[in-house]
């Protein structure tokens, strides 16, 4: 299976981030316990500004076709990102 440059180029990472989160959906009283971040795990092709990532976000989605066309994009704003991993691609051959 060929790659195009654009394919090998591409930065695959893993960020995990603070996301925003609900209450309940009723009145209530607000949870004192409820103290800790909100940590979501996200993965995938990291989109450049340059390449069309939102300006202050890392912009990462899920997919990616030879022509260009990105699925599944996410802007997480940078304030809002604890840790991001860069990650390599499998190489290894698939078994069908």
């Amino acid at each position: 299976m060929g790659e195009t440059s654009q394919q090998t180029d591409q930065q695959y990472v893993l960020v995990k981030w603070a996301d925003a989160h609900q209450g309940p959906g009723h009145w209530c009283t607000l949870d004192e316990d409820d103290d800790d971040e909100h940590i979501v795990v996200t993965c995938g092709l990291l989109i450049s500004e340059d390449d069309g990532g939102k300006p202050k976000h890392l912009t990462v989605a899920q997919s990616q076709s030879p022509d260009g066309f990105v699925d599944h994009v996410i802007y997480i704003p940078q304030g809002m990102v604890r840790s991001m991993q860069f990650l390599k691609p499998f190489t290894a051959e698939l078994q069908p």
